[in-house]
Formats: C-alpha cells, sequence, structure tokens
C-alpha cells in the first residue's frame, strides 16, 4: 500500500469534478459511498457497500482511486459494466479530475487472437479440435489481415462478423498457452502485450472470471495491486466456486488425445487416451447428482485416464512447435484435474452434470475458506453492488465470502497482511498455485470489514409498487400453474404489454411463452430464441413486447422507461433442493447444529429476488410493478427475510390496485 493515502476530501474533490464535467448532479449517496471507499483505501480494510442502481457507484469507487493514486483492479461482473468503465468513467476521469490516470483493459486469453494457432491454421493438413464451419476459408483470410492490423487483437475490435468456431480455432484459452517464452510467437503476443500494458498502469479492468483464475493462479496472473474492488460483488462466489474447482469430460479426454497425437505424441499412446475417454464417459453412464470418484468403477476409469495423460503427453516435445507447448501445457492442466478429482479434499464435494456432454465437477462446500487466505488475508479490498443481500452487516453473503460479521477492521487482526512486493511473487510455472488442497499454513487473517447501505435516489414508494398475488393457489398445488397464467394475461393486459416475465426454470419459460402467445395481442420474446443483446435491444425498442426469460435475465438488465413497466417473478427463487453443491451446503450446516435452509437457501433466495425486482426502478421517470405469483412472499413465515432484501416499493396484495397502477404507469 502506498503512503499517500487520501482523505475523503481529495475523493471527494476528484468525484466532483468528474460529475460536474459529466453535467450530472449531487447525490449524496455518491458521497457517501466514496467516503467509504476513500476511507478502506487510506486504512487498508475491506469494504461491503450495497449501492441500488442510480447511486453512480463506480465513479464513487474510481475517485477514491485516483485520488489516492494507488494501484487498483477492479473486477465486473457483467460485459456491459467493463464496457462503461472502459469507455465512459475513466474517460471523464481522465478529463475531468485534474489527476493522472492511467488504465488498462485485460481480459482472459480467449478473447485474443493467438498467433501460434493462427499460423497452424494456416495449413493444408491442418486440424482442429471441432470442425470448422462453412465459412473458414474466407473466415480465415480476414483474421490473418486482422493480425496484421489490430494492435490489440481483441475479438471485440474485428469489423467483421467471424463465426464463433472459426474464432475457436484461432484462440487458446489460459490451460493451453504455455507461456511467452515457450512459445515462438511469444514476443508478438497479443494476450501478453495486453498483460505488459497492463503492469505499468493504475487501473486495471477485469472481469470476475479473469480474477478468479489469477486467485486459483496464486497470484501470478495479474499485476500486483493495493487494492481490489469487486463491482456485481453479489455474484463473485459462484465465480470463484467455480474457478477454484475442477472438471472432467469425456469430449475433452478425446479432444487432448488429438491434440497429442497432432503434436507428437506416439499414436498407440494417443489412441489408448482414446479407449480411457470411452472408460470414463461408460463409469459417468447415466450417473447424475453427487458421486464419490474414490469408488467404483469411477476411480478406476479417474485413475486410466490420468495414467495415459501422463503417458501420451510424456513423449510430446514441447520446444519442437507451438502448438506443442499449447498441448502439453493443456495436458498438464487436464491431469491436474484428474488428480484433483481422484483425491478430492475435505471440504470439496464431487457430481455429475448430466446431459449430452456429461461433466464430472469437483468444488468447494465452502468458497469462503479458500477465499479468506487467498484474497481477504492478502489485499483491502472493496465489494460493491446494488443488493448483497439481508443483514445490517450482510452477514449471509460475508460470511459465504469468507468474512466475519463479528469483526470490525479496528479489531486485532482484522486487517490484511497487504499484499507480496513483486520480487516475492513466484514465477515458476511449478509453484505452488495457492490451492493447497483446502489447507493453509497462514491462519486466516483479514476477516474484518466494514458495511455500508447507501440509499436510493428513487423515491421507490412512490415509484412502483410489490404486488404479491395471494389469492393464487399455493405454488405446489396443481391448479397453480392455470390460475397463474390467467393472472399474467390479465397484468400483461393491463401494462399495455412491457412486460418483463422472469421465471425460476426453462419449463416455465416456455409455458409462460406459449401462454402470451396464444391469450395476448403483445409481441413475445422468448430467451433463446436470439442472442440475449439482441433480445434485450428488441425488448427496449418494441415498447409494447413481452420477455420471458430465465436465471440469465434476473440481474445485469437494464431497460429504463416505459418498455418495461411489470416484471413478473412467477416462483420465489428457490435453489433446487437436489442442486449437489448447495445441498452439500446444507449439510454441512446442519452438521453444525444450524439450519441449512434458513442458512443457506433463504439468503440466497433474497438476493436474487431483490436482483430481480431491481429490473423495474432504473430512472427517476420509471413507473411500474413488481408482481410475484407466489402467494409464499405474502403467507410464509420466512417472509420478512426475502421482503428486507427488497427495494421499498409500496406493497399490495389486492389485484385490482395493482391493475390500476399499471395502466396509470402505461400511460
Amino acid at each position: 500500500m502506498k503512503t499517500a493515502d487520501p482523505l475523503p476530501a481529495d475523493a471527494l474533490e476528484v468525484l466532483d469534478r468528474a460529475v460536474a464535467g459529466l453535467g450530472g448532479d449531487d447525490r449524496p449517496g455518491q458521497h457517501r459511498l466514496a467516503t467509504g471507499v476513500a476511507e478502506a483505501i487510506a486504512d487498508g480494510h475491506h469494504l461491503l457497500a450495497e449501492a441500488p442502481t442510480g447511486s453512480g457507484k463506480s465513479l464513487a469507487y474510481l475517485a477514491p482511486i485516483v485520488a489516492a493514486g494507488v494501484r487498483a483492479v477492479v473486477a465486473t461482473a457483467t460485459l456491459t459494466l467493463q464496457d462503461q468503465l472502459w469507455r465512459n468513467d475513466l474517460p471523464l476521469l481522465r478529463e475531468h479530475s485534474g489527476r493522472r490516470v492511467s488504465s488498462a483493459l485485460l481480459k482472459g486469453r480467449s478473447n485474443y487472437l493467438c498467433l501460434a494457432r493462427l499460423d497452424g491454421a494456416d495449413t493444408s493438413d491442418a486440424l482442429f479440435d471441432e470442425r470448422p464451419g462453412p465459412t473458414f476459408s474466407e473466415d480465415l483470410v480476414a483474421l490473418q489481415s486482422f493480425a496484421e492490423s489490430t494492435d490489440t487483437g481483441d475479438v471485440a475490435d474485428l469489423d467483421d462478423a467471424i463465426a464463433p468456431s472459426s474464432w475457436r480455432a484461432v484462440t487458446c484459452g489460459p490451460n493451453e498457452c504455455p507461456g511467452a517464452t515457450r512459445c515462438a510467437h511469444g514476443v508478438d503476443c497479443f494476450a501478453e502485450r495486453a498483460r505488459f500494458r497492463a503492469e505499468s498502469v493504475d487501473i486495471v479492468v477485469v472481469n470476475h472470471a479473469l480474477y478468479a483464475a489469477h486467485l486459483a493462479a496464486g497470484g501470478r496472473v495479474l499485476p500486483p495491486h493495493d487494492v481490489l474492488v469487486v463491482d456485481e460483488a453479489h455474484a463473485f462466489d459462484r465465480i470463484a466456486t467455480s474457478a477454484l474447482g475442477a472438471d472432467v469430460t469425456a469430449a475433452g479426454l478425446r479432444q487432448l488425445a488429438g491434440r497429442l497425437r497432432r503434436a507428437g505424441a506416439r499414436a498407440d499412446l494417443a489412441d489408448a487416451l482414446n479407449d480411457s475417454a470411452a472408460r470414463f464417459a461408460g463409469a459417468l453412464g447415466d450417473l447424475e447428482g453427487r458421486v464419490d470418484p474414490t469408488e467404483a468403477e469411477l476411480a478406476v476409469a479417474l485413475a486410466s485416464a490420468a495414467e495415459r495423460v501422463a503417458l501420451a503427453s510424456g513423449g510430446v516435445n514441447a520446444t519442437e512447435s507451438a502448438l506443442a507447448a499449447q498441448a502439453v501445457k493443456l495436458a498438464s492442466s487436464r491431469l491436474d484435474a484428474l488428480r484433483r478429482l481422484q483425491t478430492p479434499a475435505d471440504g470439496e464435494v464431487a457430481w455429475v452434470e448430466g446431459g449430452d456432454r456429461a461433466t464430472l465437477r469437483l468444488a468447494p462446500v465452502s468458497i469462503g475458506s479458500r477465499l479468506a487466505p487467498l484474497l481477504f488475508a492478502t489485499v483491502p479490498v472493496v465489494m460493491v453492488s446494488a443488493t448483497l443481500g439481508p443483514g445490517e452487516r450482510f452477514e449471509p453473503l460475508a460470511r459465504r465470502l469468507g468474512l466475519d460479521p463479528a469483526l470490525s477492521p479496528s479489531d486485532p487482526g482484522a486487517k490484511p497482511r497487504g499484499r507480496r512486493d513483486e520480487d516475492e511473487v513466484d514465477t515458476d510455472d511449478e509453484a505452488d498455485d495457492g490451492l493447497n488442497n483446502g489447507q493453509n499454513d497462514e491462519p486466516n487473517r483479514g476477516l474484518g470489514y466494514e458495511a455500508l447501505h447507501i440509499e436510493s435516489p428513487f423515491s421507490l414508494r412512490e415509484q412502483g409498487m410489490l404486488y404479491v398475488a395471494k389469492h393464487l393457489p399455493d405454488v405446489r398445488e396443481a391448479g397453480w400453474a392455470k390460475a397463474a397464467a390467467d393472472e399474467l394475461c390479465d397484468l400483461v393486459d393491463a401494462a399495455g404489454g412491457r412486460t418483463l416475465v422472469l421465471c425460476t426454470s426453462w419449463r416455465g419459460v416456455r409455458t409462460f411463452s406459449e401462454v402470451l402467445s396464444e391469450r395476448t395481442e403483445h409481441r413475445v420474446l422468448t430467451q433463446g430464441d436470439d442472442t440475449t443483446a439482441r433480445l434485450i435491444e428488441e425488448f427496449g425498442d418494441d415498447e409494447t413486447s413481452c420477455l420471458v426469460a430465465t436465471r440469465a435475465f434476473w440481474q445485469g438488465l437494464d431497460v429504463p422507461g416505459p418498455a418495461c413497466v411489470l416484471v413478473v417473478i412467477d416462483r420465489l427463487p428457490f435453489a433446487r433442493p437436489d442442486d449437489p453443491l448447495e445441498q452439500a451446503r446444507r449439510e454441512a450446516v446442519e452438521r453444525s447444529g444450524g439450519d441449512g435452509f434458513r442458512e443457506i437457501d433463504l439468503p440466497a433466495a433474497a438476493l436474487v429476488l431483490a436482483q430481480g425486482t431491481g429490473r423495474l426502478i432504473r430512472s427517476h421517470d420509471d413507473r411500474g410493478v413488481v408482481a410475484v405469483l407466489d402467494r409464499r412472499l405474502a403467507t410464509a413465515g420466512y417472509r420478512s427475510v426475502l421482503l428486507a432484501s427488497m427495494p421499498p416499493l409500496r406493497r399490495v396484495v389486492d389485484p385490482a390496485e395493482a391493475r390500476a397502477f399499471l395502466g396509470a404507469a402505461a400511460g
């Protein structure tokens, strides 16, 4: 941490200059958040801050970073926010703050053109992991031209539309790249050049997945930094859980066998690996849900696959070509996953996700026990979101992340140690990856934090209404589906379309989409019929349309104005009882004498419900209704926990009141 720490007044000065340059108005909540972030940076403590839509949270945390002159990483969950930071907020601060502002946008390797893969694709006998599409030849010409003209190699900078399969043929993921020193194209590598640029700036913008990969790699992916800001923090634990886990598929093993054969592996060893892939697929069979990978046929299949990956890759000369080096690196990553699955650590759960591409997965039951030593004990973290869930100190989310709600930053040992100096960072590829099988010799320090609730800038009780259809049957009763469909159509007619329907299952999406198409005159947009971006664009442009979607649309969707005056939520968004990871988390709580439903399911549902409700009021001019077709929000004993996490809209159970309010809002 640098010694030139900011006073809140310095941060507010930078913020006010930026807001003035934008022509914006004074927001007390934005000032409170900026002050809280400035204090966290100056004192070196963690901060959890809930800042509702319209608070101006991105400028509120960027201004203190700029004022302090510290090196920071900002991690976001969505491309929309990442784009806003990069194209709007950072240029605004650069122009109006009166301070030096240097920044870089850094993405995962699969977003950058790989020159080694491009070079390998430009041969008459090139072989690929997947069959190229019909446009591959012309796409390849465009990609070669792009490689010669681009400064970034970023897929976002491509002028021409390239088929996704063509792009995948000329890029590589982090589990394939052998590193610049082991690649003939390392000097010119676009991903390495992007990382080099990030080394010399003060603010690096990344996504959650890249930061989670940085943690999983023992802190070797991103440049050293003094503070981390996690925006859209409600989503971070899910991404971190995936990054700190492992997974294997039979298709992935077959793909690896082909890659190793093309890289020079003995044909008989590559064939043997293919046989192991088939055996692994057979062991998965019809399995679904939690499994013990150390038992029976699955254990034998994992051992066979691990042995044959090691043998096949051991005969490949990684120095012979860049593609050979990539194949060996991919084999090493797959071997690590197989070995982790062979011997799961205490506190990890394994399960099979079925379907056409059955996957064996492994994940930590408690992500907080991993994040505490890897993240919170090493660097001050500011976690901010429009919704962080229930509790005065966001206790459920804090515990899940590995923070202790009982500790404030002033408690002994409650602050992070601070990041290692640059010369302390491991550079050896074989260095400890920081996972240590869930164990760590260091005590879990840096667990205390400050909590901050920022008030909404909107008049939510006047602008919006929460309507719970208390008169409907219970969602578990046979008559609910028909009654809910009738209620939905009445509400949509009152709103004149202009409806976002959020479902908790794909079955609900199909059912309600069909109902609206058959029984109303409004255009119905359905998730899966087009890309997410295109559906959102069409929903915003066609003011009287309806959009029916599931979990991907519960957060991040921003459609202010008259195109969305009604948000309908079909059921309370509880996790499936048989979800393997959540099941294991409930059991862990209950073994300690707790209540799995109240400590795991209820806080998680409250967070998702608040996110869905937040799709309604996006500006000072918005008006509308959030309608929940699940009577439990009005009748269940636990309803207060859910309601406390939702925006403070006016609450009603009378359908006539809701329809009248919708009629006025629709104008």
